[in-house]
């Protein structure tokens, strides 16, 4: 909780300032990154499962600033997005915004401030001084499928609960971990559930035989409902003591945004969608559950040293739910198809819709 603190006292005092009026002082240095969120919601279930997200771009923060560094943080409510103008303000180097909730607020602020670099949580095309970022954190789920594939004793489950996600962006995630688990046990079944009561899909999930479950958002009704049918998770670092806890997705930014910046102040930055993953050291598979057995890791960490390397997880041949070639043999989808993956492979089984 301490950084949600530290996010809500940062806001409280840049808003202040912003609206106290000119100060006759010395003006403040302008600070080199600003990082704004979404402000979340209240303590609750709506809240759980944009916490590892929100704390790793604060993790950045401070391995930023203990390079000296100066960084500001904010968060902003996306339906009253203005507040966004008052950090914009400020003139930082870079302004990073870290939903997608917040991508029209920051595209309608960019031109107002060309002297700043936008870098907006968005795989949405980007022009004049503000760019996309995106996280390949389906390379992080086909691990997590390999993970759940050699430990199941045949069924598993993909609960696709979180309402922050694009259906494209929950589609290559829950495709990848298919086919992570396929290439552990070929004829593992994959439940896979979505925009509906969480609670029930993973009720059928279990009832189905389902004795592990990648929840996209771990909230504390679903892990004691884990807890109660002794099944095992994956999703939220928060519960890594948790005996039934696998693994998480996680990502480390600080060296992506301390690039960026060189870039920016070399010169050499050009607006443009860029993607992270394991390659640049900010998509993983961690920590990795203390019930994991060291032959698991031993192939999963395999696995991530081919991903590293340029590996995909959705090297072809790729077939569709309807036995449609979607990658050919030996083939890595082009951008068109990774940004355009709005079906399901083969072999994952949607619950039925009353679900």
């Amino acid at each position: 909780m301490a950084f949600f603190l530290r996010i809500f006292v940062a806001t409280v005092v840049l808003l202040a300032c912003a609206l106290c009026g000119p100060v006759p002082a010395q003006a403040a240095p302008r600070p080199a990154i600003a990082f704004v969120h979404r402000l979340l919601p209240p303590e609750g279930e709506r809240r759980t499962g944009l916490m590892d997200w929100v704390r790793s771009h604060d993790l950045a923060r401070d391995i930023l600033e203990s390079q000296r560094i100066a960084t500001v943080v904010a968060a902003v409510p996306a339906e009253n997005p203005l507040e966004l103008g008052n950090i914009a303000a400020m003139h930082p180097e870079v302004l990073i915004t870290t939903s997608p909730r917040l991508y029209e607020a920051t595209r309608a602020l960019s031109r107002q401030y060309p002297d700043t670099v936008f870098f907006a949580c968005t795989d949405e095309a980007v022009d004049g001084n503000i760019s996309g970022y995106e996280a390949r954190t389906y390379e992080a789920y086909y691990l997590a499928g390999l993970l759940a594939g050699a430990l199941s004793e045949g069924v598993v489950g993909y609960l696709g609960n979180s309402p922050y996600l694009s259906d494209v962006a929950r589609h290559r995630n829950a495709n990848a971990f298919t086919l992570g688990a396929q290439a552990a046990r070929p004829r593992i079944r994959v439940l896979f559930a979505a925009d509906g009561d969480a609670t029930r899909q993973a009720q059928a999930m279990i009832a189905a035989g389902a004795d592990i479950i990648t929840i996209e958002r771990a909230t504390p009704s679903l892990l004691q409902l884990m807890r109660d049918h002794a099944v095992r998770y994956i999703g939220s670092t928060e519960r890594e003591n948790d005996p039934l806890f696998l693994a998480a997705p996680a990502w480390n930014w600080g060296k992506a945004f301390g690039d960026l910046l060189a870039q920016v102040r070399f010169g050499i930055w050009r607006p443009r969608n860029v993607s992270y993953g394991i390659r640049e050291g900010v998509v993983s598979l961690s920590p990795l559950g203390p019930s994991v057995p060291t032959e698991v890791r031993q192939r999963l960490h395999e696995a991530e040293e081919a991903l590293r390397r340029g590996a995909s997880p959705f090297r072809g041949p790729v077939f569709d739910d309807r036995g449609q070639l979607r990658v050919s043999a030996g083939k890595n989808p082009d951008e068109t198809t990774l940004r355009g993956m709005d079906w399901n492979v083969r072999g994952m089984e949607r619950l039925p819709s009353g679900f």
